[in-house]
């Protein structure tokens, strides 16, 4: 409605400063609302997804992927289930040699990784916990030759995706400027140095791990519009640490690490945005029906009496209305039966031009009459042709 009376034709009956007035509150409300618009629209597009919790139950976990950075040193690797205490020392590839860094201390890294084990809830069907023991074979191994004592960098991730870690991506994961990267690659980012730690030696740790699912919302023109969800879906898993004291038994131990499984819940966070195209609708359909509301109440929108508060209380402009009317339309009786047939040609013309003026400016729309006419004319022509 707002666009139709911004292009209608000026009527012959309606005063200049009234025609004038109202195309300028009709562009005022027309920028306004293109304006709303647009800060709706430039909202749905800056806004982030809120984070919905939900919990689901598992049965099993497969056991994740271990990387260790360790002096010189090897791994025992061990698992108790229902049925005992089991050797694991097949799924572990022992420390090997990195390098040697300024102050010629040694790096050596090793592995844990399987398919074939599982944390399960069920009895009898995986196992409850795992234990790694380091110990140091370097017979010139002196603990008071160390500034501090030797470190272990030990990371945990989902099976299959471990990556090489080295102290200084270590280090680089702590001091990375975390709000140059974007909100999808901080949280990936973040996953990757979730269960990494550095532990320190001649001690006991047990870790207990949470399961987690991250359901990432990508940007896409369908997320914003709210047409559907495209997901990305993450598992992970935070873990807790706990530290004990060590209790050697043998000279050569280093630490030892335990890692058990002690809920079988899942958290799931997902991604949703509250502000879509879709649920924005309405907001942005209101506007322009409280515009149009406006607009009603200062013009009126009746074909048969356009006139509104502006024309019927405005100062100075209802007189100037009413004069209008009054030069261009004469008083025009509807039904009348005289008694005899006394009006002559010009009374009837006049009577028919007034008639045909108030018709065509406020009950037929001449325009549409206009196009439908001058479509007939070059049909006929073409016809004719």
């Amino acid at each position: 409605m707002i666009l139709k009376k911004l292009f209608q034709k000026y009527r012959k009956t309606e005063p200049t400063s009234i025609f004038i007035f109202r195309q300028f509150v009709l562009a005022l409300l027309l920028v306004s609302l293109i304006g709303y618009t647009w800060l709706i629209i430039w909202d749905i597009y800056s806004d982030n997804p809120v984070v919905q919790n939900s919990l689901i139950e598992e049965n099993s976990f497969a056991v994740p992927e271990f990387l260790f950075i360790t002096p010189k040193a090897s791994i025992s690797c061990n698992f108790i289930n229902s049925y005992g205490i089991h050797d694991c020392a097949k799924y572990v590839i022992q420390p090997q040699f990195v390098h040697t860094d300024e102050r010629n201390t040694s790096t050596y890294k090793g592995s844990f990784f399987t398919n074939e084990l599982l944390f399960s809830k069920i009895p009898n069907n995986g196992l409850n916990s795992l234990e790694f023991t380091i110990y140091i074979n370097d017979s010139n191994f002196n603990a008071s030759d160390y500034i501090s004592l030797p470190y272990v960098v030990f990371q945990m991730k989902n099976t299959g995706t471990a990556s090489d870690i080295s102290y200084v991506d270590y280090t680089d994961s702590l001091q990375s400027p975390k709000d140059s990267l974007g909100l999808y690659s901080r949280f990936s980012r973040a996953i990757s140095a979730l269960n990494l730690y550095s532990i320190a030696s001649y001690s006991s740790y047990k870790f207990k791990l949470t399961r987690k699912r991250k359901d990432v919302m990508l940007p896409s023109w369908e997320n914003y519009i709210g047409f559907s969800s495209k997901l990305v879906k993450t598992s992970y898993f935070s873990s807790s640490m706990e530290t004990f004291p060590f209790q050697n038994d043998t000279p050569s131990s280093l630490l030892k690490i335990t890692i058990e499984q002690p809920t079988y819940t899942v958290q799931v966070e997902t991604d949703k945005r509250n502000k879509t195209v879709v649920s924005s609708l309405g907001l942005i359909g209101g506007a322009w029906g409280f515009a149009a509301s406006i607009y009603a109440l200062l013009f009126g929108t009746d074909s048969i009496k356009p006139w509104g508060l502006i024309q019927k209380y405005g100062y100075k402009i209802n007189r100037s209305v009413q004069t209008n009317l009054e030069k261009t339309l004469e008083y025009i009786p509807l039904v009348n039966h005289p008694k005899s047939i006394s009006l002559n040609n010009n009374d009837l013309k006049r009577r028919l031009d007034s008639l045909q003026l108030f018709l065509t400016e406020y009950v037929i729309d001449v325009q549409h009459l206009e196009g439908i006419y001058k479509t007939n004319v070059k049909r006929h022509k073409k016809d004719t042709n």
